[in-house]
């Protein structure tokens, strides 16, 4: 779309907007008059209404002699007009021009809004009136917005500006007048899906005439908006494609209707699950892990045939068209970005689908492809690359089966690789949609009539889309994405996961507290089985525990040793040299050896003076027998 800009005046509490009709350079040579500008539409009042089948004669030759003017009084009365509290949308056949007020409009008894046109200055005026200063402040103070606040502060006193942010403003096509507000780059301007369409309460007026005219809708959409007629019903997928007669909707239109389903269709719950991990099925390879091999292409026959039949009637056409626009002109320029942005929607929705089925294209192929650009569902017109994407992210979480921003975002990285080298690689996946829509179930033709069809020859031709100039689409888009946030979705996306970090922690902390009565109860119960099997503990309290039956045990071990040391005193002295050496080998502890030590010791004694004792007593009665012999 072109962007123009609007000047206006105050006047109290009243504001009059003058806008410039697009085609003011295409002025011609002579302006239609009131008068045979009302020819046309008599005769178009006439055809509409039944009751009227005939025509006045001097109606009729007004008809035939301002032919040429009726197709200007046509351009003038195609509008499409929406309006908020703070701002106007004013959508004038080509262009859109939009203004930002300070001030708050008086919306509440606007019923009827009559626009004149001055056929000489072609351009439109138009008033609103505004809430006095005082009350617009009081409402904006007891409002909610932070904007609002900063706004009334500031009153009716415009914010001084210089030349050089004129020419920014002029530049970077934001609106110029002394009551826009400026935000930052992050942040949206205004939420255009809250806007109001006022178009069917609007009424022209031309300069100098009392004749009042209806606004009509008759739109551009398709390649390049060339296509103005109705599309074939039959050919429309009423399950994907969600505008039936794209031809009366204007682009800002068709843009609130997209957003407004992308709102209704986005599920919280869904964006969660595939936010930690990517739900895979069992048997399939995660998304996140595919490499495409853009490089290694093969084309069938069908494919080979359909393009060879595509590009004999891009010849044809050629041969017959006029000669071309000016390159430099705003028009030609605007065409020409919209042709490149409109491709770069095609080809994310590609993309996604080709990472999400390894390649290997499935029965929901041609939805995928479908559903995930707005080209194809509500033949919107996208003039920067950063619309094109923010467009893709939302769909991408919104629809298919895997709903992550990462997952997203790679896509947009594979498209850039195919816009670096893979032409080959393209042109082939553009002629794969185009046999899916054709001969899937339901019948996608129409997609094929007003898009792909020219996309296909506009990438095949290298004098149109040559290969720097690809490399050219796929800096600037590789720029863009690196600025492309969560924020930007305006789906409160990044508030979701804050959320599930949220469960998850409260989680983790009842399970944690969950765990630790029940160990602390398990132990406690061990420790009133150990008191209740302890016998010990009636004697000594001091020694309930393990540590007071292994000493008790090795007490008792003691004992023994001692008894087996005091038999072995009496044993023959080979056993008791096997004894000592077994006990040398068993490796006792130091304290039992020294206990056996002194054992031994004390029995050799006793028994050393056993010994004595016989002896002595053998002695004595050797001594008596000597005594009485002698005797």
């Amino acid at each position: 779309m072109l962007y123009g800009q609007i000047t206006h005046t105050y006047q109290e509490n009243t504001c009059t907007f003058l806008i410039p009709h697009p085609h003011a350079r295409e002025k011609p040579s002579h302006s239609p008059t009131p008068a045979e500008a009302e020819a046309p539409a008599e005769a178009e009042a006439a055809e509409a209404e039944p009751g009227r089948g005939v025509v006045d004669a001097s109606a009729q030759s007004g008809a035939d002699a301002g032919c040429a003017e009726a197709l200007h009084v046509d351009r003038i009365r195609n509008c499409d007009i929406f309006i908020d509290s703070h701002d106007l949308y004013f959508y004038a056949d080509v262009k859109l021009y939009k203004f930002h007020i300070r001030r708050t409009f008086d919306l509440r008894e606007l019923k009827t809004l009559l626009i004149k046109f001055n056929p000489e200055d072609n351009h439109y005026q138009l008033c609103l009136r505004c809430l006095p200063a005082a009350t617009a402040a009081t409402t904006q103070d007891g409002s909610s917005g932070g904007g609002g606040g900063a706004s009334s502060s500031i009153g009716d006193a415009p914010k001084p500006k210089t030349v050089r942010k004129e020419y920014i403003a002029t530049f970077l096509r934001l609106p110029a007048t002394a009551d826009a507000m400026y935000l930052s780059d992050k942040e949206s301007l205004v939420q255009e899906w809250k806007l109001k369409r006022i178009t069917d309460q609007c009424q022209l007026q031309l300069e100098g005439s009392e004749r009042i005219y209806k606004l009509t809708n008759h739109f551009g959409y398709g390649y390049a908006s060339k296509y103005n007629g109705p599309p074939e019903i039959s050919d429309v997928d009423k399950s994907t494609c969600r505008v039936l007669e794209p031809h009366r909707l204007s682009p800002i239109q068709r843009l609130q209707d997209r957003i407004v389903d992308e709102m209704k269709r986005f599920s919280r719950d869904q964006y969660k699950m595939n936010f930690v991990e990517l739900q895979v099925p069992s048997g399939h390879q995660n998304p996140l892990r595919y490499k495409p091999k853009i490089f290694e292409t093969s084309m069938t026959q069908e494919q080979a045939h359909l393009l060879h039949n595509l590009s004999r009637e891009a010849l044809q056409k050629q041969q017959t068209d006029e000669e071309p626009g000016d390159p430099d002109s705003p028009l030609e320029r605007l065409k020409q970005k919209e042709i490149d942005c409109g491709l770069i929607s095609i080809m994310l929705a590609i993309c996604y689908d080709v990472r999400t089925t390894n390649n290997d294209p499935t029965c929901e192929s041609a939805w995928t492809r479908s559903i995930l650009c707005p080209l194809f569902c509500y033949y919107e017109q996208f003039d920067n690359y950063r619309d094109v994407l923010v467009a893709f992210l939302r769909r991408a979480i919104t629809y298919p089966l895997f709903r992550n921003f990462e997952l997203g975002r790679q896509c947009v990285r594979d498209a850039i690789e195919v816009l670096k080298g893979g032409r080959n690689w393209l042109i082939n996946q553009l002629l794969l949609t185009h046999q899916q829509f054709a001969s899937g179930e339901p019948c996608r033709e129409s997609f094929n009539t007003h898009y792909l069809e020219d996309y296909i020859r506009y990438v095949t031709n290298p004098n149109v889309c040559s290969d720097e100039h690809l490399r050219l689409l796929a800096r600037n888009v590789k720029n863009v994405l690196m600025d492309v946030t969560k924020k930007h979705l305006n789906l409160g996306v990044t508030e979701i996961e804050t959320e599930l970090i949220q469960e998850l922690m409260q989680e983790m902390r009842l399970t944690a507290g969950g765990e630790s009565p029940s160990l602390q109860h398990g132990q406690g119960g061990d420790d009133d089985m150990d008191l209740d099997n302890d016998t010990s503990g009636q004697e000594d309290e001091t020694t309930t525990d393990d540590d007071s039956v292994i000493t008790d045990s090795f007490d008792s071990m003691d004992m023994d040793m001692r008894l087996i040391e005091n038999e072995a005193v009496y044993a023959p002295d080979d056993e008791d040299d096997e004894d000592d050496d077994d006990d040398d080998d068993g490796g006792a502890d130091d304290d039992n050896e020294d206990t056996a030590s002194s054992t031994t010791t004390s029995s050799e004694a006793e028994g050393n003076s056993v010994i004595e004792q016989c002896s002595n007593s053998e002695t004595a009665a050797s001594n008596s027998i000597s005594t009485t012999s002698t005797k």
